[in-house]
């Protein structure tokens, strides 16, 4: 399949994928991202594929949705964990606090990690945005570029950071929530 081919594949199917994937997906930007990421596995994989495309795609829309929803409940269980270890401490806060502060102190690591592994240019925008509290407009002038520039700058770099810290995020989200 060439990439014209692929474009009109794209172009007719999307817009019924994306409405298929908002069936069973209530968060818009997850579902562009599910129907994405089955086309990008479309054009990768094509030589392989023994089915139509529209077969495979809507195949892979429904595999993603589910594999999506296991994702939401095992962090859910890892909440649920994380909420009972909480109230372990607060039983017994000499016994687990440690355990607490090593959780914490590994989650700041891989920010750390995230952040030094984002483009340099991503890396300064989103620190000027975050650490120093710079609002999008004073980045924009400091560093010579448009107000647009520095706003898709800081949503890659958070699309980055939630998508390496995913496993973390219930447990990131109850201790600033409940501390």
């Amino acid at each position: 399949m060439d990439i014209r081919h692929f474009e009109r594949i794209f172009h007719h199917l999307q817009p019924r994928l994306y409405a298929y994937c908002r069936k069973y997906i209530d968060d818009s930007e997850q579902a562009k991202d599910i129907v994405q990421e089955c086309f990008i596995n479309l054009w990768i994989h094509q030589a392989e594929i023994l089915v139509s495309y529209e077969s495979y795609l809507f195949k892979a829309v429904h595999n993603r949705c589910i594999s999506y929803y296991r994702s939401l409940e095992t962090q859910a269980d890892y909440a649920m964990s994380l909420k009972l270890k909480l109230k372990e401490e607060e039983i017994h806060p000499d016994l687990s606090f440690p355990l607490t502060e090593l959780y914490l102190k590994e989650i700041d690591e891989l920010l750390r990690q995230c952040l030094n592994n984002l483009p340099e240019r991503c890396r300064t925008i989103f620190i000027m945005s975050r650490y120093r509290n710079m609002k999008n407009q004073e980045i924009a002038t400091t560093l010579n570029l448009s107000v647009r520039t520095v706003e898709a700058q800081i949503y890659h770099a958070l699309k980055i950071i939630r998508k390496e810290l995913k496993d973390y995020l219930p447990g990131i989200l109850f201790f600033y929530i409940f501390h």
